[in-house]
């Protein structure tokens, strides 16, 4: 039977020992550990919103909660504002969800989204604030978006376990109305130096840093040489993960050798985790509705274990795949996979 756990084991057969006997001999030491969730695009519009109206609060992440809600930290996300008031941006696809969905969220078991991305400000300025508003009131965190440019670019740090996890975000897609001014609400941009500059600063605040970014081509099945570049650049600044978002569909994971000073560390970068809960349309790409929770296991010396747990989206809302759905995603996922660690990044 194809699993979670057989799938992990593959990826660290095709990538050796995920850690250098120095590091591993430090984590057969450790007490204490962190467990984190991440999944892929949430939706709180259009034919989600419907589900909602008509099934209730708990609709969309009904069949997943248990899941989230055992992990540390649960991290997705948020594609699109949750905004009352709203200045439409001019275009073709704008989402705007009710403020009360947040409560979606809570109850899923969410701690912390992404809002840098290219629908985080479709209602403006004022709707990015009254969304960061409407999370800030219900205590779930968020990373890439601000008052300011400095806020932005900032870590959010959340400790649990006595083990201290920062994260920074970042959008490659910035139109004119969304980039963060010196005092002014928006998202990070993805440049080099500036992904290089906050994870380096992370790094000096936490034990472990996560760098999230929108990024890649719609509907792709495999990263750009933009995004490597910028995955490169933020494990060689600190990163032990990174978490990909935007292409809609699953892209392969890649472990990343880095050494600091005499100890050899392995970060690891999932480059797309697909859409996770979302009104995609029957029949235009089903790989759109396949996706994975991705539970990783953190000491305060970097990442323990990882696995892949394989879900379909079913009714605009995720469930666990059945034996024959999970196989299939697991073995796409793996070659995948296998493809980005027979060439390891430059």
């Amino acid at each position: 039977m194809w699993s979670a756990l057989r799938f992990a084991i593959c990826l660290l057969a095709l990538c050796g020992n995920l850690f250098a006997p120095s590091v591993a001999a430090q984590l057969a030491n450790s007490e204490r550990t962190l467990t984190l969730v991440a999944v892929g695009d949430i939706l709180l519009d259009r034919g989600v919103a419907r589900r909602i109206e008509r099934f209730g609060i708990d609709y969309p992440f009904a069949h997943v909660k248990s899941i989230l809600t055992s992990a540390d930290v649960a991290f997705g996300n948020l594609e699109g504002p949750l905004a009352r008031k709203c200045s439409p941006a001019e275009k073709r696809f704008r989402f705007q969800a009710k403020p009360r969905y947040v409560q979606t969220l809570v109850n899923g078991g969410i701690d912390i989204v992404l809002l840098a991305n290219n629908h985080s400000t479709d209602c403006g300025q004022t709707g990015l604030r009254e969304t960061m508003n409407n999370l800030n009131r219900v205590g779930i965190r968020w990373c890439g978006a601000g008052d300011t440019s400095a806020e932005a670019g900032s870590v959010t740090v959340i400790e649990k376990n006595g083990i201290r996890i920062g994260f920074v975000g970042f959008s490659e897609f910035m139109p004119s109305y969304s980039r963060s001014n010196l005092n002014q609400a928006g998202i990070a941009f993805a440049s080099e130096a500036s992904v290089r500059s906050s994870v380096k600063e992370a790094r000096r605040r936490v034990d472990i840093v996560i760098a999230s970014f929108h990024w890649g081509a719609e509907y792709s099945s495999r990263p750009q040489e933009k995004e490597i570049g910028l995955a490169r650049v933020a494990v060689e600044a600190g990163a032990d993960l990174v978490l990909g978002h935007h292409p809609h569909v699953l892209q392969g994971l890649q472990t990343v050798l880095t050494k600091s000073g005499t100890v050899t560390r392995r970060s690891l970068v999932a480059y797309s985790l697909g859409n996770f809960i979302f009104d995609s349309p029957r029949g235009w790409n089903r790989r759109m509705n396949e996706s994975t929770i991705l539970r990783y296991t953190f000491s305060k010396n970097g990442l323990v274990s990882f696995e892949a747990i394989p879900v379909v989206i079913d009714g605009y809302r995720p469930r666990p795949g059945n034996e024959a759905e999970s196989k299939s995603i697991l073995t796409r996922l793996d070659e995948l996979s296998s493809e980005l660690n027979a060439k390891q990044l430059p």
